[in-house]
């Protein structure tokens, strides 16, 4: 077989694609999409693709982003496993590539539960090629790149991004581990603990236990369709698909199975090219980059790799097959597709009520349907998703609203794997629940099948379905599709090669839009659904309540034995959990299973009766939504800095030099269409304007290519173009000969760009002492979309636990009073929200421009509307409402800090910053907060406020003058707030000495299995030079740091260091997440790890060093993505008050002269641990687990919170509490 090229996507793509497609069949059945990143792609000296194919054997991830921006207060948010962060912004862009394997965990044979996502770590582990261990990491880690991989339940995929001249070779140590992976049997035991530590991680997530219950209850019934007589069929759903050292040692050795045969079994068995995808993007032509894949990927076998003499009987029948295989006609057909459905009746019709580890309260109400990855056409789940998750009037969630029984709502068909297989697909009806809407879980299910009963109506009815809400929704996803944002390499291939998984049913050609386009609708596919699927005998109900107690409470077995107080409980919650509890054997949930009465049923079978739906329902269909865009032009711009062809273009021009004419490199960065002038920077930075010869209209007709040639200033002055900028591309100086990259010890540096004009940088519109408005129009990425963001800082913002509580209570409110009309914005991809911050609320407005400022006019409008104190709520606002959203609150703050990795970082930032108050404080503040009280409050928040906003995108100066009228007619009526008013900013000094400052605190969880450390060192007040030496040392202790504890020593599945940036000090942060070792035993080895780090440091060779430096170079001066990235970047400079637009060009031009005596010099003054000049903080989150990661935890000798904040305020007073000063305000 030939290497057979496939349908062309050309007519697939999104307008401003710019990026070329091929489809190529390799000749082992591999299917390819290589993509040539036209935006990456540069007119430089051509990356060398050869040479990396030598028989040489090559000596040479955490959940965090581990590199950040300001620190945020974040306490309120307890659901991410990680720091507030911010991701810092890089900007050429990356090469990327993903590969996708058609199996996954229901393909884990029954005695070795959690195989697919075993193997997917044993692949790591070394190559014949490639034999070191962590070799592939290594290259990655110092050339800027990324790896990671997932395994789900169908598929498995592996992905890497990396900087463009990395790409091949890195894409060879890829491809060796599906050609010659070694497996070796000493890396089972490292590895097996790390699926422990990561299924430890996910233990205690309400999520996982749901999911997790699903799959036991699959699991207990009988032989599902299409079993053999007397053969009990289990269906893969009810699998263990996260593995651990049970399902993986324990099990298999009491089975008699030896893992490390099994495990090759499995990769023999699945691992093969017709059973895989990839996708590649890079700077590099598409015959280029045929060329590199058909080498790399070619000795992947192309079926299956068969022992004979061994009983391959249940992989064969989990087998895939292939019909035309070696052709584009190639269909395939899993042995998944007959398993049908995952629950029986005698699974359905039930309410199953489960004990969460969290405060909280939800009801899901699941209907199980035939696959559905036949409708991609159609995609009648989304139609259905779409009505009954609606959140306008009329709505399943504003009828609920009215009856304070809910607080939000989601409809449809997961993506993930339980929810939509090859099998089946699950449509959920999710409900966030009042605790007065638990006692009325029957209520609200009757209001859900009354709501089914009214779509019924419409589809039985002459008419049927409202077309025109297809039709809405068919536009809005072709004007999203039409406009999107240019994808992250990464993201892009990921997306691109699920869409490869062997059994997805998209054809060739509509790979790129197939998932995101309505191609026609089809009435019937949805009555079908309805009528048969979506009925009261197929539902199977799940409710998760803290009323039920919580999972600490069944700790010791015995219910409510906790510091929780048992709650209040109705009649009907009692009788949901009498009795002793059933117990999920994995993840240890406590629940109670009942038979829904059959006259519950029958009233909900006669509710859903085709009929409209009675007026005191408050349901109907949704309104014609009025966010739809109408405009999508974008807005000229100013005639002195507009568009050219030589714009961003890299010249050389001839200029006589004591009478000798000498050629000089240059860029075009400005153009003066009023003067026809361009504007040219030169390699020293100078500037110059030059009249252009030729007019504005006869350049429209020339294509301008390298080598053009013309004149300037009357045509004294020649010039030649040199480069082309891409569409997107800024300006980038380039030489046209190899000095385009700066060559340091035969190390390539990234060519840094010129400055950009003043002009095109944020331009401060309005400044006074109430608005402070910058405005950018975009000129990068082309599309009629636009960000609003504001900064509402307040006199009062944070003054105490009640003041900050009290805005957060008011930002809840705005978002509860908006929802309405807010959902119907989102639908039309105009999206907002409303949240508290350190100093008052930030907003942010994002969308198409066209009707942005319309909804920025509601949100500002309600949340000024609580400045008038009357003693009555706004308009819109019922005081039920208030109640619920504080409920919701209190709620949140209770759930703060449940894990032990969030706690600790919550811990070290409110040591730091003394004015980030604790959840439980705040809490304590409001909790019996009255209406009158919140009112005078939030009057007081408002009534003397200052608002800083930035607006950008498709967006002119008349665009910016109608925001500004806006803004100041929201806040009229609010007093001007001079700087010195501003609430204040401090950041605590830590100390220097050898001493180690600790701060300990016991987990707030009982159960919390892990424990969390966090050795933080602060450096110092900001500055380049040292914000990018920090950077550099993250970069070169990352890898080995990450080797050593995590995948040799196995500390912990989190390991990882990173840079830190506080309010204007820098810092930088060690981090491990362990079950198995003390916190003292990860600090000593940390200590121990900078100890011999040093040598290592000061042993490197300069050309390591130098990747390193230009790995990190490379970060910096990754192009934006977007829109939102970029606005992202500028907004954080706001924020942080530091306005430098151009920061990481800035620090780009600080590594290139950095050394490796400075770096030196820095790690023995920051981080050795002999230096008596260190400033450094120990944090420690202690869990309860058995064995060394308890050692340690303090006694308690009051609640756990209570501790955590006494150790805070110890800390404080242990530093004096010193501080580097009040942050300054520009």
């Amino acid at each position: 077989m030939k290497l057979q090229r496939g349908p062309d996507l050309d007519a697939s793509r999104y307008p401003l694609d710019k990026k070329l497609y091929r489809q190529i069949l390799l000749p082992n059945g591999l299917r390819v999409l290589l993509i040539s990143d036209t935006l990456a792609m540069q007119s430089g000296p051509p990356v060398h693709i050869g040479g990396d194919d030598s028989d040489s054997d090559e000596d040479d991830e955490s959940e965090d982003d581990e590199s950040e921006r300001s620190e945020q207060d974040g306490d309120d948010d307890d659901d991410d496993d990680d720091d507030d962060d911010e991701e810092e912004d890089g900007g050429p862009r990356k090469a990327a590539a993903a590969l996708i394997v058609g199996a996954g965990s229901f393909h884990d044979p029954p005695c070795v539960q959690g195989m697919a996502h075993f193997l997917e770590h044993m692949l790591f582990m070394g190559t014949e090629k490639y034999p070191v261990e962590n070799a592939y990491d290594v290259f990655l880690s110092k050339n800027g790149g990324d790896n990671n991989a997932f395994t789900e339940l169908e598929h498995t995929c592996y992905h890497l991004e990396i900087p463009q001249e990395s790409f091949f070779e890195a894409l060879d140590m890829l491809a060796q581990f599906f050609i010659s992976p070694l497996m070796l049997p000493d890396a089972v035991d490292r590895e097996l603990n790390a699926i422990e530590s990561e299924f430890q991680l996910s233990k205690n997530s309400d999520e996982c236990r749901l999911q997790q219950l699903l799959c036991h209850q699959c699991l207990l019934q009988d032989g599902g369709e299409g079993s053999d007589a007397g053969e009990s069929r289990k269906h893969p759903f009810g699998n263990f698909s996260w593995g651990n050292i049970h399902s993986l040692k324990t099990v298999p050795k009491e089975n008699g199975v030896n893992i490390m045969t099994e495990i090759r079994r499995f990769y023999d068995a699945h691992y093969y090219a017709q059973n895989m995808g990839l996708t590649v993007i890079g700077a590099f032509t598409l015959d280029q980059l045929e060329e590199q894949v058909s080498k790399k990927f070619s000795g992947i076998p192309s079926v299956p790799r068969r022992n004979e003499k061994e009983d391959n009987s249940f992989y064969d029948s989990l087998a895939i097959k292939r019909e035309n295989a070696e052709t584009w006609e190639r269909t395939a057909t899993t042995p998944i597709q007959s398993f049908g459905m995952p629950f029986q009746p005698s699974s359905l019709g039930r309410i199953f009520c489960s004990v969460p580890v969290k405060d909280r309260h939800c009801l899901y109400i699941t209907w199980q349907l035939p696959p559905q990855w036949q409708n991609w056409k159609s995609k009648p789940c989304d139609y259905i998703g779409h009505l009954m998750g609606h959140e306008s009037s009329g709505s399943l969630l504003s009828a609920l609203k009215e009856k304070t029984w809910a607080t939000a709502c989601y409809a449809g068909v997961g993506a993930g794997g339980h929810e939509n297989a090859s099998s089946h697909a699950l449509f959920s009806l999710t409900f966030v629940l009042s605790e007065e809407g638990v006692s009325h879980w029957k209520e609200i299910i009757d209001i859900a099948f009354i709501y089914i009963g009214m779509m019924r109506h419409f589809c039985h009815s002459k008419s049927g379905l409202p077309v025109w809400i297809y039709e809405e929704l068919r536009a809005i996803q072709e004007l999203t599709y039409q406009f999107q944002d240019d994808q992250t390499p990464l993201d892009l291939v990921e997306e691109l090669a699920e869409s490869l998984a062997p059994c997805v049913a998209l054809p060739p050609e509509r790979l790129l839009d197939g998932d995101h386009l309505l191609f026609e609708f089809d009435g019937d596919a949805i009555k079908e659904l309805l009528d048969n699927f979506m009925s009261s005998q197929n539902v199977r109900v799940d409710l998760i309540s803290s009323l039920f107690g919580r999972a600490a409470d069944f700790a010791d077995g015995a219910p409510l034995n906790s510091e929780n107080e048992k709650p209040a409980r109705s009649a009907e919650v009692s009788s949901l959990s009498a009795g002793i509890p059933s117990i999920e054997p994995i993840f240890g949930t406590q629940y109670w299973s009942h038979q829904i009465p059959s006259n519950v049923i029958e009233k909900w079978a006669s509710l859903s009766e085709p009929q409209l739906p009675p007026t005191s329902s408050l349901i109907k269909m949704p309104p014609i939504n009025p966010f739809v865009p109408r405009r999508f032009e974008l807005k000229p711009t100013p005639s002195d800095d507009t568009h050219h062809p030589l714009l961003f273009c890299s010249l050389k021009i001839c200029i006589t030099v004591k009478k000798k004419k000498s050629w000089f490199p240059c860029t075009v960065t400005k153009y003066d269409g009023i003067k026809n002038q361009v504007l040219l920077s030169y390699e020293d930075e100078m500037e110059k304007w030059h009249k252009v010869d030729m007019g504005s209209a006869d350049f429209k007709r020339v294509t301008i290519l390298p080598l053009y040639a013309g004149t300037f200033d009357s045509k004294s002055i020649k010039f030649k173009v040199i480069a082309v900028p891409k569409d997107g591309e800024g300006a980038v100086l380039k030489f046209g000969d190899n000095s385009d990259w700066d060559v340091e010890d035969g190390i390539n540096f990234p060519p840094i760009p010129p400055a950009v004009p003043k002009s095109r940088l944020p331009q401060l519109v309005c400044d006074t002492q109430l608005l402070k408005l910058w405005h950018l129009q975009d000129r990068k990425f082309k599309r009629p979309i636009a960000e609003l963001r504001l900064n509402i800082i307040c006199a009062d913002g944070n003054k105490s636990p009640l003041h900050k509580a009290t805005a957060d209570l008011l930002a809840h409110l705005c978002h509860d009073i908006t929802t309405e009309t807010s959902y119907l914005a989102s639908v039309c991809e105009l999206g907002n929200s409303i949240s508290s911050s350190d100093v008052g609320f930030t907003v942010r407005v994002n969308g198409f421009d066209d009707k942005l400022l319309e909804l920025a006019s509601v949100i500002l409008n309600v949340i000024f509307s609580f400045k008038s104190f009357d003693g009555q709520l706004p308009e819109g606002m019922k005081a039920s409402r208030f109640n619920a959203c504080l409920e919701v609150l209190l709620r949140a703050y209770g759930n703060a800090g449940m894990q032990a990795s969030s706690l600790c970082s919550d811990v070290r930032l409110r040591c730091l910053r003394p004015t980030i108050w604790s959840a439980a404080a705040k809490a304590k503040a409001i909790e019996n907060l009255t209406i009158p009280e919140f009112l005078k409050l939030s009057s007081s928040l408002l009534s003397m406020v200052s608002v800083e906003a930035l607006y950008h995108g498709n967006v002119d100066r008349p665009d910016t003058k109608l925001a500004e009228e806006l803004i100041i007619k929201a806040i009229a009526g609010s007093k001007n707030m001079p700087r010195s008013k501003y609430p204040v900013q401090h950041v605590m000094v830590v100390p220097k000495s050898k001493k180690n400052y600790e701060v300990i605190v016991p987990t707030i969880d009982p159960q919390e299995p892990n424990t969390a450390v966090e050795i933080y060192f602060q450096i110092g007040k900001d500055n380049v030079l040292d914000r990018v030496i920090v950077d550099v040392l993250a970069q070169i202790m990352y890898e080995p740091l990450y080797d050593e504890l995590r995948t040799k020593e196995q500390f912990g599945y989190h390991v990882s260091c990173g840079s830190r940036w506080s309010f204007g000090i820098i810092g930088i942060c060690f981090k491990v997440v362990t079950t198995s070792k003390s916190a003292n035993e990860v600090s000593i080895r940390l200590n121990t790890f900078l100890d011999a780090f040093k040598h290592k440091l000061v042993d490197m060779s300069d050309d390591i060093f130098v990747e390193n430096v230009v790995g990190v170079a490379k970060n910096k001066l990754d192009k934006f993505n977007s829109l939102e990235e970029e606005c992202s970047h500028l907004w954080g400079e706001i924020l942080e008050r530091r306005y430098d637009w151009e920061v990481h060009r800035n620090e780009a031009l600080s590594l290139r002269s950095l050394t490796k005596k400075q770096v030196v010099e820095a790690f023995n003054t920051w981080l050795h641990p002999d230096t008596k000049s260190r400033r450094k903080m120990s944090v420690y989150a202690i869990g309860t687990t058995e064995g060394q990661a308890c050692i340690g935890r303090p006694m308690a000798t009051c609640s756990a919170k209570e501790m955590v904040d006494d150790s805070v305020k110890a800390f404080h007073k242990a530093g004096g509490n010193n501080t580097w000063g009040c942050m300054k305000w520009s």
